[in-house]
């Protein structure tokens, strides 16, 4: 008798990416909150996943370079997603373009707005391995 074949669902994007304002009470000062993840929840390690930022303030541009994941440097396993968060702390309440690159080569871009009421997502591509959403959505 031969067994089923189990094999994982289709996921419609790789990663999520929640935007956020948040408050650093140390520091006293907001910043913005880039908070990356995968969808897939790993079973062995909680793993990290490698992004190199690239911020130019002036331009009002941000680009993410998303390089793949690495194992956590720790001794006791952890199940769950793989992490990983930026601090934007010189934003200016204005429009912003957000370039995401997926191992240098795909690249898709974004724009968001940022008010004092909160931050809009105003541009995104017809298709993503990234799905883009802020505190609002």
């Amino acid at each position: 008798m031969r067994t089923r074949q189990v094999r994982p669902d289709k996921l419609d994007f790789e990663y999520e990416l929640l935007i956020t304002k948040e408050h650093d009470s140390i520091v006293k000062k907001d910043y913005i909150l880039f908070h990356f993840r995968t969808k897939k929840v790993f079973e062995s390690f909680e793993y990290i996943i490698n992004i190199l930022p690239e911020i130019d303030i002036v331009k009002k541009k941000l680009l993410f370079n998303i390089e793949g994941l690495s194992a956590p440097k720790i001794d006791i396993s952890k199940s769950g997603n793989a992490g990983y968060s930026y601090k934007f702390f010189d934003f200016k309440n204005a429009e912003y373009e957000l370039d995401l690159l997926k191992y240098a080569k795909g690249r898709i871009q974004y724009k968001f707005k940022i008010s004092p009421a909160g931050i809009k997502i105003t541009k995104e591509p017809e298709s993503s391995f990234i799905k883009v959403f802020t505190e609002e959505d």
